[in-house]
């Protein structure tokens, strides 16, 4: 793995302090959404590269069980901070309240492998913590663009009663987890795992754009935003990969020796 250009903690903070402002600010008329989608960005950027740091431990298999594990407590975060500032009646206290619980069960979760299953990895609960905040993020973002808000009754409402929760899960787990498979190896670098994020996270996006149209005369607006950000970020992908590829000759096979002509 390459040397990180830019500081995990960087991209910590972007992604937390960035990401949950958006979301509070995604009841704004037209810009809201767009803020939803800034806010999905930064939150996949801060899982993916969170994964990418857990991933040098060789973990192996573990590595899609972890996401898959830490999407499935952002869930459960998502849904009982749902349920608890409904109940109270404090709708702001939504978005906070959901992070502070996905921090508690994801540092409950890391003690449990710990010292259970003996599992002694040194950033095993940061790690576990960053995940499970980036995927309720992510989720949280993706609701508040289908609800045009963050208000926990109107997503209840729009995203967990008729059953988008369970596509937006999918889309978490598949947008933090992908670019790391896919980029993973002796030369995996930076910018190509985390502009295949940010490529794989507009994708994702272009798909709730169009479903937002049941909720937001503004789709069209998300649809374009979505499809100029795959665009672009898919180019910067394919540019980085190409520039990082192996040496290979015109036929296809692996070079003798070093690769030399």
């Amino acid at each position: 793995m390459a040397d990180d250009l830019i500081p995990n903690q960087i991209l910590m903070l972007i992604g937390v302090i960035a990401g949950t402002l958006c979301i509070y600010a995604s009841s704004l008329d037209v810009i809201g959404g767009v803020l939803a989608i800034i806010a999905a960005v930064v939150s996949t950027v801060y899982g993916t590269n969170t994964l990418r740091k857990i991933g040098k431990y060789s973990l192996g298999t573990g590595v899609p069980s972890i996401v898959y594990m830490l999407t499935a407590v952002g869930l459960v975060s998502y849904v009982s901070a749902m349920l608890i500032s409904s109940y109270i009646n404090m709708a702001m206290a939504f978005p906070l309240l959901a992070i502070i619980l996905a921090v508690i069960i994801s540092t409950i979760i890391s003690l449990i492998c710990k010292h259970i299953f003996k599992i002694q990895v040194e950033i095993l609960s940061k790690s576990f913590i960053s995940i499970s905040v980036a995927s309720l993020l992510l989720m949280l973002s993706m609701s508040c663009l289908l609800a045009k808000t963050y208000s926990p009754d109107m997503i209840y409402e729009l995203v967990i009663q008729n059953g988008l929760i369970i596509l937006i899960m999918i889309l978490s787990v598949m947008a933090i987890q992908n670019p790391y498979n896919a980029c993973m190896g002796p030369n995996e670098d930076q910018y190509r795992t985390l502009s295949l994020a940010v490529s794989n996270t507009f994708m994702m996006l272009i798909l709730i754009s169009i479903i937002s149209m049941l909720n937001t005369q503004y789709w069209i607006l998300y649809l374009v935003i979505s499809l100029v950000g795959w665009f672009i970020l898919f180019s910067k992908y394919v540019r980085y990969s190409k520039q990082q590829a192996a040496s290979i000759r015109r036929f296809g096979l692996w070079p003798d020796g070093d690769g030399d002509d």
